[in-house]
């Protein structure tokens, strides 16, 4: 789960109305919300088109082109023609938060349906895996154990955590589902390893950070 920066907001129109809120209660959140999808491809130009958690991929690079934003909001005709080949939900890091302040910019990530819905749901979270944290960084936090007899490649927590953070990392990293998807991940890591063995290049475009702490 690589490092995200939020700090730039390209649905403007979103962003003058959230900061506008300030601490007052948001409207119910519903997906129905005319920011919804500006804020959603907002977050997925952040996240490079990928799940905030798996590394997944969830649309095409040419819809978080910067061009298909004007100076108030994300292009009307992509958001009319293609919104159902953009994969992903608008997650709530802490559910808790959702009821009064459901549409802040802060608490939210696109992440893959089945781990918003199936997996993290309204689980409670620990503060130490949210990748937008100014002190995340997965090398800190992570590590990628790769084990071809138990055919294990999965996330597990840094050995170099003390006890307490090795407990809560492991917890985040079930509660996020972080390694929900480790057939495919394991199938992908194996092909760009084999590629690497015979010197030919590697240029993930996905499960990036299990492919960074994996290669030679």
């Amino acid at each position: 789960m690589r490092k995200i920066d939020k700090s730039e907001i390209l649905s403007i129109a979103y962003k003058e109305w959230e900061e506008n809120l300030k601490d007052k209660k948001h409207p119910k959140y519903s997906s129905s919300n005319k920011y919804y999808f500006d804020i959603k491809m907002s977050l997925l130009y952040c996240q490079k088109g990928l799940c905030a958690y798996t590394e997944e991929v969830l649309c095409d690079p040419k819809f978080i082109n910067i061009d298909n934003w004007n100076e108030q909001e994300y292009s009307k005709v992509l958001t009319k023609e293609n919104k159902y080949e953009i994969k992903g939900d608008l997650e709530h890091f802490d559910e808790s938060l959702k009821v009064e302040f459901g549409f802040s910019w802060d608490n939210l990530f696109v992440v893959n349906s089945h781990n918003n819905c199936r997996i993290k749901g309204r689980k409670p979270i620990k503060n130490i895996l949210k990748p937008d944290n100014k002190d995340y960084s997965p090398y800190k936090y992570l590590e990628f154990f790769m084990d071809n007899k138990l055919d294990n490649y999965i996330f597990i927590p840094n050995s170099e955590l003390s006890e307490i953070e090795k407990e809560d990392v492991a917890y985040m990293i079930e509660v996020l589902g972080l390694n929900c998807i480790e057939y495919d991940r394991r199938k992908q890591i194996r092909e760009w390893l084999d590629k690497a063995d015979i010197g030919l290049p590697v240029d993930p475009y996905r499960y990036i950070t299990a492919w960074e702490m994996a290669s030679p």
